[in-house]
């Protein structure tokens, strides 16, 4: 949890002294995969691909438009469901490029999709839908979006992204009734 909470203030800190950023521009970090990332010290864990992808999204974050309108409003992104698919292994000691591309987005809804590659091969995607809180009330994104001149107030991300999230509210709603039954 060190190096986490290590890296997003270095993200922070450096936000400065780096290039700003579209908010919907894509990015591309190259990483390599710690020891301490590794299950049985050989490959990278699956609890470890969502820790790298929030790192780039912090990093487009602190570096686009978005980031003054949200602290100035003591907002909070917040990560509302993610969707990973695992190919191939990443393991120790190896680099790997980690590609964050905006999606797009709807009046809640910011959706991401992230390319963790090797040599040229995909070795595991992930597609994150977020939101911006303040007070467990969520603010309308495509407010914050015009606010940073933003085009177009909706951009509706591909079908197959909105497909794979269609459902999370039924199935959190079932398992919440489930729970209570018993």
């Amino acid at each position: 949890m060190l190096h986490y909470w290590y890296t997003v203030l270095k993200i922070l800190v450096m936000r400065r002294f780096r290039p700003a950023l579209a908010f919907d521009q894509s990015l591309e970090r190259t990483f390599r995969v710690r020891l301490m990332d590794c299950d049985g010290l050989r490959v990278m864990t699956a609890s470890k691909y969502p820790a790298y992808m929030d790192f780039i999204r912090w990093e487009l974050l602190a570096r686009s438009p978005l980031y003054d309108p949200i602290v100035k409003r003591g907002l909070a992104p917040t990560l509302g469901s993610q969707k990973l698919i695992y190919r191939k292994p990443l393991k120790r000691w190896t680099r790997f490029v980690l590609s964050l591309e905006t999606m797009g987005w709807d009046e809640k809804w910011v959706y991401h999709a992230h390319y963790f590659r090797q040599n040229g091969q995909v070795m595991a995607i992930g597609i994150t839908r977020a939101l911006i809180w303040k007070l467990d009330v969520p603010h309308l994104m495509a407010d914050i979006i015009r606010e940073v001149g933003g085009k177009e107030d909706v951009k509706q991300p591909p079908d197959w992204i909105a497909k794979l999230f269609a459902d999370d509210k039924d199935i959190i709603n079932d398992a919440g009734e489930q729970l209570n039954e018993r």
